[in-house]
């Protein structure tokens, strides 16, 4: 039976001194950070609200500060293989490399975030996100207009 339990290094960028970040994307680095690590954190049992509870508890930041997680794929740099921590589906994610791999890196990023692995699409670049001021019946038309097409059709 393949074991759940993994080690996570927290890596933290709140510094008492200076806010620190991610460098621009090629060669990515993550500098000034704190680290930490947490041992035995069950991924079949682990739900993603206790990330939150252990960072509390570590004493990083206060209850109402927003925090972007991120998990580094073991082996692979920070440019291409950096995933989001943000859903229970995404520790179930992260538990697919932990049979292999002991210790999972793990990112907090303070407030904001400007990497574009959380909540984006990958293609966001070609995503045009367009406001349609219709009246409510525009949703019969189209509906309407989806029956003739389709009529002497078998879907």
């Amino acid at each position: 039976m393949k074991s759940s339990m993994v080690n996570w290094l927290i890596h933290d960028d709140m510094d008492e001194i200076d806010i620190v970040q991610f460098t621009p994307f090629l060669g990515r680095k993550y500098v000034k950070g704190r680290q930490t690590y947490v041992d035995l954190c069950d991924n079949d049992t682990f739900p993603i609200h206790d990330t939150g509870e252990i960072v509390l508890e570590l004493g990083y930041v206060e209850n109402s500060t927003l925090l972007y997680y991120h998990f580094r794929l073991p082996l692979y740099d920070l440019d291409f293989r950096l995933f989001t921590l943000g859903r229970d589906q995404d520790i179930h994610h992260l538990g697919f490399y932990v049979s292999k791999h002991k210790l999972i890196e793990v990112y907090i990023h303070h407030g904001s975030t400007s990497l574009h692995t959380y909540e984006m699409s990958p293609n966001h670049f070609k995503v045009r996100i367009q406001e349609i001021i219709q009246p409510p019946t525009c949703s019969r038309r189209l509906f309407l207009g989806w029956k003739e097409m389709t009529q002497g059709k078998i879907i």
